[in-house]
């Protein structure tokens, strides 16, 4: 009787085991920091950092922050061209991409493609912790490439909030502050 009751109990484990196995869900999908970002590596813009806090960051961290705000604006740039929220998300707090998914529609590819030219980054706060950084991006250049090919671009004055989130920076505000048509 004991060795019946032993096997079905053996039995019914090997069961639930089994079905637990099939409920689990297994993704070929990569962890983030194992990923190639494309977008990021195709784009090259020259920033030029200025530093007007009192707190002075490192040589290693502007050029942390150099690389990531320019990683930033290749995501940003992807955003405007394709509407794609998905792929640029580890570039953004969790706050700024809710905010851009509550407009998000759906991908697009839009006649108007926009690049970044330079940037002149100038830290105004940069918090003693090395978290948070508040800068005014005076003259960025964009250019817009129209599907006539014709080119236009524009200077604009740009405030951001950025802050050192798992292991690079996010955009977690941005504001045009003023914009210079050509």
């Amino acid at each position: 009787m004991f060795r019946i009751i032993f096997i079905l109990l053996v039995a019914l484990m090997v069961s639930l085991l089994y079905l637990q196995s099939l409920t689990m869900q297994t993704t070929s999908e990569k962890p983030i920091f194992l990923r190639t970002d494309e977008i990021a590596n195709s784009h090259s813009t020259s920033i030029e950092l200025k530093i007007h806090s009192h707190y002075q960051p490192v040589e290693s961290e502007q050029e942390t922050l150099k690389k990531d705000y320019s990683n930033i604006w290749a995501h940003l740039n992807h955003l405007y061209n394709t509407n794609d929220v998905e792929t640029g998300k580890e570039y953004y707090t969790e706050g700024w991409f809710r905010q851009i998914c509550n407009y998000n529609i759906k991908k697009i590819q839009a006649p108007i493609i926009r690049n970044d030219l330079q940037h002149s980054l100038h830290i105004q706060n940069w918090e003693n912790d090395g978290l948070i950084c508040t800068a005014i991006d005076s003259n960025v250049a964009l250019k817009y490439t129209y599907p006539d090919s014709s080119v236009r671009t524009t200077k604009a004055n740009i405030a951001v909030v950025l802050l050192y989130q798992g292991d690079h920076w996010r955009i977690d505000a941005l504001k045009v502050i003023s914009e210079l048509k050509n």
